[in-house]
Formats: C-alpha cells, structure tokens, sequence
C-alpha cells in the first residue's frame, strides 16, 4: 500500500520499538482534499468501517474520519508488519478497540477538527486524546458546567479570562487521555477526573471514584502542539514517551517527552 499520498515517508516502527515504549504519531489533516476523496484509501476499511464510514456527515468530518483509519491501520501494520488492509479490530467488553492476533500490540486513537493522533505501546494502559485550539469553542463553559466536577469547575472560573480556554482544553484532554487509559471510555463521568501540577511539574490524576478491576494512567503529558492543537496522553509511568508530527509539509524528528 502507498502511503506516500497521506505521510511524508513510510511509517518505519524499527526506529522506535513499542516493547516498554510509547510512540504518539500526530498527523495534520488534509482538508483540501475534503471533496476529492482518493479511492484507493477506501480499500484499506473493512466492510463494517467502510458502511460506517458512509453514513458520516458532513463530507469534512467523513474525511476527517477517513484520515484517522487509514493512518491506525498503515502503522499498526508497519508494527504488526502486517497489510494493514488485512488488519482486523475487536471491542472488549466495554467498547475499547483491540487489534485481533496482535493482543501485545496497545494502541489508542484520537482525532478532530484539525488533527488525529495515534499512540501504540506494549502496555494496554494507554490512552492519548487531542483537541483544536482555534477557532475558541464557543460554549465551552456549558460543557464544563454540565461535564466537570463542581471543585474543576471553580478552578476554571477562577481563572483569567485570558487562560480559561486553554485550561478548559487540558482539563478536557486530560481527562479523555485518562478515561481511555482506564479501558472505560464514556462508561465513566469524566467529574471522576481531577488533574493538579506538582511542585515538579509533573501533572497527577486523582480518581474521586476509583474502579476496583481497573489500572489507572500514572503519567501524563498535556501539550500546546503545533498548529493549533492540544495533546494530552495517559500512560503508566517508567516507559518513555517519543511523539512526532506528521504532515505534508514537514515530518520532524522524534521528540522526547514525559
């Protein structure tokens, strides 16, 4: 499959090994292509994806969703050195996509407006969650008014007016990056979630409502990426963290973080 079309270069795993690792792949989507859709990156879904995929509007979230598959199944592939076209997904119990025959393979994805990010490792805790910066969200205090804890949401009012949609946007990252590292998704309120910066910088969770059966992220990132976009990802601490930014323009190297 050529990939060159959506990646600046083929997806080579060997550079960064997922065993005891997180790779975050973060791809800039093509939105002047939005009603000129390459028919060769259909082939790539499966039938149940693809009559999902039909079903999406607008056309500009349909091609949004199109780029995030097709990225998920060229690099789980290069790792699973599988046809990514062969590629199959399952759901666990509580809806949380695994990549059938490769259960040592962890991967989450997340995408929107203006970006989709991927992050693969060899620990099923893991979770990465990414949201546009601008344009401002309007309405964002309703949802946190309506999602957040009453604790998180004083902390934002209190905020200057100035910093309280960057710090709506990490709350909400954060607590998406943490919900998909438990395994639990939307099963959980994310008023469950509240974040702090310690003296060290570092960010630490705590879970007002902990889940007995379930391991919790120990490690978090939450950054103001490039062109406009916040990344948050939740993972168990002592694996290091490598992310790099994908587009048409540029592909940098591998960053360190966490």
């Amino acid at each position: 499959m050529d990939d060159a079309y959506l990646l600046p270069q083929p997806i080579d795993p060997t550079g960064l090994p997922a065993h005891n690792a997180v790779a975050v792949y973060l791809l800039e989507l093509d939105h002047s292509a939005g009603h000129n859709l390459p028919q060769r990156y259909l082939p790539l879904l499966a039938t149940g994806e693809l009559a999902n995929w039909q079903k999406i509007r607008p056309v500009q979230r349909q091609w949004q969703c199109l780029q995030s598959r097709v990225l998920q199944r060229l690099v789980l592939g290069a790792y699973a050195d599988a046809d990514p076209r062969a590629l199959t997904f399952r759901r666990d119990e509580w809806g949380r996509p695994t990549l059938a025959e490769h259960e040592a393979l962890h991967f989450s994805l997340s995408h929107c407006a203006s970006h989709v990010a991927l992050a693969v490792g060899s620990d099923p805790v893991l979770g990465v969650d990414v949201q546009t910066v601008a344009p401002l969200r309007g309405g964002f205090m309703r949802a946190a008014r309506r999602l957040f804890h009453m604790d998180d949401l004083a902390q934002l009012m209190a905020a200057p007016d100035e910093q309280r949609y960057g710090r709506f946007l990490e709350h909400w990252t954060l607590a998406g990056a943490f919900l998909k590292a438990l395994g639990l998704g939307r099963h959980k309120p994310m008023a469950d979630c509240r974040f702090e910066r310690t003296p060290a910088g570092l960010i630490a969770a705590h879970d007002r409502a902990p889940v007995p059966d379930r391991i919790a992220p120990t490690a978090f990132v939450a950054q103001r990426r490039l062109r406009g976009c916040q990344l948050a990802l939740a993972y168990r601490q002592g694996r290091p963290v490598r992310i790099r930014y994908l587009d048409s323009d540029t592909a940098l190297p591998w960053q360190k973080s966490g």
